[in-house]
């Protein structure tokens, strides 16, 4: 199981994030807005990205939108969490960094 290696002390990156819901209902990631992009003991980049739709647990084709980053089960370079995530969820989406 990976861990952070880069300063974000507490984050949990195989599981899904829990958040915080702001006065305009919103959910906020506690560890750090959409697109925070963090190192893991096992050398790969992992980058925070809400479920776009529901998604299987590790699956390895995900796709993280750059601009809004949503993530889609389909066709990209991520792969989610060992957990099953569904729209709205925010989790941790890994890929090799070298």
């Amino acid at each position: 199981m990976a861990y952070l290696v880069t300063a974000l002390i507490g984050a949990d990156i195989n599981g899904i994030v829990p958040t915080n819901t702001n006065s305009a209902g919103t959910a906020i990631p506690i560890f750090g807005p959409l697109g925070t992009q963090a190192f893991g003991s096992d050398g790969k980049l992992y980058v925070l990205g809400q479920a776009n739709a529901s998604i299987t647990a590790s699956t390895a084709v995900c796709t993280v939108n750059a601009t809004t980053f949503l993530v889609t089960a389909s066709g990209g370079s991520y792969t989610s969490p060992a957990v099953a995530l569904v729209s709205g969820d925010v989790a941790w989406f890994s890929k090799a960094s070298v």
